[in-house]
């Protein structure tokens, strides 16, 4: 990958995730009626069940070719079809053409925030000084892994079970960080190609600022890279003065770098 070039940048930061996100829906119970399909505008992401825009969007738009006004807007109609009301287009900066602000105007969405999408190459990761123990999952340890991460996400509990379904899937290592006897957090890695996704990683409140994601990221670098990974990618939301973003720093310090700001286009806030 020319690191220099921005479409190469965007083209595996984009892909990882959405290749990620795709598997992801496919683990869901049946009866939510996800979706997961590469369309000509982008990979589309459906979850009429789940009203989050995490499960509801088009990833990639503009990337692997020019996006087209009617594919787009195409996509766009089924995003809204599906019901939900937190639904949008990410959009990243090196997409084409550049028109597509305009098009994404005409259906109606609005640029309502940004995330930061980072990635690293396959350097060692830096060992990170924690008193918490990190372990692989277990089949068995599905349900405690899920109700780690959707607690220190602040997720209902109906996502539970699909957050555990992922365990043991192929591409897919999760983790689990300990405080003795008891899970503190929690993170998966899900290999594609030769590139790594960082995702489903949070930490229960009262754990934080204890090394927990620092360790967890280190871990799955490492097994990462014995998976043969030669590229790391993951997103958080935008650090700001006003809005720090720990998760962001954390990133910086196992050897992210940022690609860029990633803009989120959805329907104007109620």
């Amino acid at each position: 990958m020319d690191k220099s070039a921005p479409l190469a940048i965007a083209r595996l930061v984009e892909s990882t995730e959405a290749a990620a996100m795709a598997d992801l829906l496919r683990a869901a119970p049946a009866g939510w009626q996800t979706q997961a399909e590469e369309t000509p505008a982008g990979t589309l992401l459906l979850a009429p069940t789940v009203d989050m825009l995490l499960f509801n969007r088009l990833v990639g738009c503009g990337v692997d070719r020019p996006a087209r006004r009617d594919e787009l807007l195409a996509a766009i109609a089924r995003l809204r079809a599906g019901g939900v009301k937190n639904f949008g287009v990410p959009l990243n900066p090196a997409a084409r053409p550049v028109d597509i602000p305009a098009w994404l105007a005409e259906a109606g969405l609005t640029r309502r925030d940004r995330w930061a999408k980072v990635y690293r190459g396959a350097d060692p990761a830096a060992a990170v000084k924690t008193d918490l123990q990190i372990q692989a999952v277990e089949a068995a340890q599905a349900p405690t892994f899920a109700a780690v991460v959707a607690t220190g996400f602040g997720m209902p509990p109906l996502l539970r079970p699909w957050i555990a379904a992922a365990v043991g899937r192929p591409n897919w290592r999760h983790y689990l960080a300990w405080d003795g006897a008891e899970p503190v957090g929690g993170g998966a890695l899900f290999v594609h190609g030769e590139a790594g996704w960082l995702g489903v990683a949070s930490t229960l409140p009262e754990a934080r600022r204890r090394g927990a994601q620092g360790a967890l990221m280190a871990r799955r670098i490492e097994d990462g890279r014995a998976l043969g990974c030669r590229w790391f990618v993951t997103e958080t939301g935008e650090d700001t003065p006003s809005r720090p973003n720990p998760s962001f720093r954390n990133m910086l310090r196992a050897g992210f770098t940022l690609a860029y700001q990633r803009d989120n286009f959805m329907p104007p806030a109620p």
